[in-house]
């Protein structure tokens, strides 16, 4: 049998629970200009389809490819929690891969201990496009109490649906300017 965690104690492997969400991302892109290989250029710059995903008024880039990302609250049940990620994003031709690499959640108490966050996305140039996979999951201890289990797939649909966004908007956005801007340059 694995140990229960208290309140302030990470999870034992043994004693957690996994809650994953995952999702294919599909970027439609119209333009006759996002041809696989400048899609694949566009994803190679790292940093700047990153930072397209992200609030850039909440990202501090820590190193190349290396980002601290403080979400905004997200609001469950009353409570408003404050995610906090370390990413790391790296490029390995054609597909620009972004995990996580630390989670600190405020706004649970001693519970936030008790939870472990990860995400992991794959972007890659696609026919029509830019398409890759998400996946978030929550690794919880048995021992958190139910109203903590009932907020862990609320809380990671509004994760999801929130990146989906920020796919959909700013990284759509961006790289249409992107195509735009080296068009002309180049």
């Amino acid at each position: 049998m694995g140990m229960t965690a208290s309140p302030g104690q990470a999870p034992s492997p043994l004693d957690a629970v996994a809650v994953v969400r995952s999702r294919r991302i599909a970027l439609l892109v119209p333009e006759s200009a996002a041809t696989p290989q400048r899609l694949a250029t566009y994803l190679s710059l790292r940093d700047r389809p990153v930072l397209s995903l992200l609030a850039r008024d909440r990202v501090e880039p820590l190193q190349p490819g290396r980002y601290l990302y403080r979400s905004r609250p997200l609001r469950l049940l009353g409570m408003e929690i404050h995610p906090s990620l370390q990413l790391r994003a790296s490029w390995r031709d054609p597909v620009l891969e972004i995990v996580s690499e630390s989670c600190q959640i405020l706004g649970l108490g001693p519970w936030a201990r008790a939870l472990a966050f990860a995400l992991r996305a794959h972007l890659r140039p696609g026919p029509q496009g830019l398409e890759g996979e998400l996946e978030v999951s929550l690794r919880l201890s048995s021992s958190l109490p139910g109203w903590g289990r009932s907020l862990t797939g609320r809380g990671l649909e509004q994760v999801v649906d929130r990146i989906e966004r920020r796919v959909q908007a700013g990284l759509r956005d961006d790289l249409r300017r992107w195509l735009l801007d080296t068009a002309v340059s180049g």
